[in-house]
């Protein structure tokens, strides 16, 4: 089984979670437990502080709820980008 933290690390290695919130795909942390929150926010407030200077980040941190499975043109995503920015990891 994957942590929680690992999560967290891969996920700061392949998202870019620099572009303002209006936009159509938002990044976003989701956790199940309160010790999986604060994980998350530390995690954040870390990647935060080590770019700070460079850009503003731009993280919803929400607890996890009733998920909707999208569009089918939605479905496999990296597969149909000539450019992931690393997201292959996944």
């Amino acid at each position: 089984m994957i942590s929680y933290e690992k999560i967290l690390k891969l996920w700061g290695e392949a998202d870019y979670p620099y572009s303002p919130q209006k936009r159509q795909y938002r990044s976003g942390v989701f956790y199940l437990t309160e010790e999986q929150a604060k994980s998350a926010k530390e995690f954040v407030g870390k990647l935060s502080a080590k770019h700070s200077g460079e850009r503003k980040l731009y993280v919803d941190i929400e607890p996890v709820t009733k998920f909707y499975r999208g569009e089918e043109y939605h479905q496999f995503f990296l597969e149909k980008q000539t450019s992931n920015r690393g997201l292959q990891m996944f």
